[in-house]
């Protein structure tokens, strides 16, 4: 079997304008789709170090009304709701259905990996109209820890039936990748709008 081309779900593959524009919508500048977003992983990460594991479609909305709560805004039920079906209704980015299909033609297996539960991520590449593009798609759910704990990427190697060294794991976030390397896995920078690589890593 050759090499297995990884995918990031959030961002990399699915375009987060959508979030964006909610936030924008909903909290005319008061509250960001960046500041949520960063809050979110915040909390995922400390879920890995603390081994307090809780699906990443409820730190979201945890997330959601943490940074709503610093600038003194409430969150009803209904925006929960609302996010949760922005999430799970992105579109690809323009690039992604072209490139899926490129790779699959030159006998690349496929997979996704994401830090959403399992039925989310079906729902979401479902939605998007490129689940059929994937030979596996696979959740943190496995290890109960969130990228880019190294448990994750080796557990999806295992899931696989491959080496770490024969995946390459593509993402548009520099952390993602990094955790993949310390994994033993190659890593694959897509440096979507807004996004840069650190030279931490």
């Amino acid at each position: 079997m050759g090499t297995t081309v990884m995918f990031d779900v959030n961002e990399t593959l699915l375009d987060l304008a959508p979030v964006r524009s909610w936030f924008a919508d909903r909290f005319a500048g008061q509250v960001t789709a960046s500041a949520w977003f960063a809050e979110l992983l915040k909390l995922s990460f400390v879920s890995s170090a603390t081994d307090a594991y809780r699906p990443f479609t409820e730190l979201a909305g945890v997330a959601l009304v943490s940074v709503a709560e610093r600038r003194g805004i409430g969150i009803g039920r209904q925006n929960l709701t609302d996010i949760t079906t922005v999430l799970a209704t992105l579109p690809p980015h323009r690039d992604v259905v072209a490139g899926l299909n490129a790779l699959g033609a030159e006998g690349f297996p496929l997979a996704a990996l994401t830090n959403s539960p399992l039925a989310t991520a079906h729902a979401q590449l479902g939605n998007a109209g490129i689940a059929s593009l994937f030979d596996s798609v696979m959740s943190v759910e496995m290890v109960h820890r969130f990228k880019p704990h190294r448990s994750v990427y080796l557990q999806a190697a295992s899931e696989l039936g491959v080496s770490p060294q024969d995946i390459v794991m593509v993402a548009a976030h520099d952390w993602d990748i990094a955790g993949a390397q310390a994994a033993g896995l190659d890593g694959m920078f897509i440096e979507r709008p807004g996004q840069a690589y650190s030279q931490a890593f």
